[in-house]
């Protein structure tokens, strides 16, 4: 290694410090996905290392290390919950500031298959925003902002129940 940052791996190969991360970052995210990668990432996940969920409902479920893309410099890891599914920022800043290529887009669903046993159930509790005690209405202003599609769901799905129930008032006459 010289004082310029350069290693000299063979005489035709020249490479600095950041395309060594960046293959070894990459190495890392085929490693893992490996029996022996997949063992230590076991342990880790156990010892709850990359986090725990935010969600109240998941109750400090641990979660799993995931990328948004398995090209490098794209987008920094971020951390999957696999009992509500959501996608998180990490806690920790020295883990945010990893490439989420290292552990690419694969990891926490084959890391799921492959441990059955490891997959939490979903929640069972939902929260149910509440003013004064009421129910917020479905059709207010405050779902039409924060949950259009979520919301047109709801709408499609009450019209394709409304239109099963005049089906079978139609055939029972």
């Amino acid at each position: 290694m010289s004082h310029f940052g350069i290693c000299l791996v063979s005489p035709i190969f020249i490479c600095t410090n950041v395309q060594q991360e960046m293959l070894y970052g990459l190495i890392h995210a085929r490693y893992i996905l490996t029996n022996r990668g997949m063992h230590a990432m076991y342990e880790k996940y156990r010892a709850a290392s990359f986090g725990r969920c935010p969600h109240v409902f998941c109750q400090g479920q641990p979660v799993l290390p995931v990328g948004l893309s398995d090209l490098p410099r794209n987008y920094t890891v971020n951390v999957f919950c696999p009992r509500c599914h959501g996608l998180f920022f990490p806690k920790s800043t020295r883990q945010a500031n990893i490439d989420g290529a290292y552990f690419g887009t694969t990891f926490p669903h084959l890391y799921l298959m492959t441990h059955p046993d490891m997959v939490p159930v979903k929640p069972t509790q939902e929260y149910t925003p509440r003013v004064y005690g009421f129910k917020i209405n479905s059709s207010s202003l405050y779902y039409r902002n924060n949950e259009e599609g979520s919301m047109q769901r709801r709408m499609e799905a009450r019209e394709r129940t409304g239109s099963a129930r005049r089906k079978n008032r139609g055939n029972a006459r």
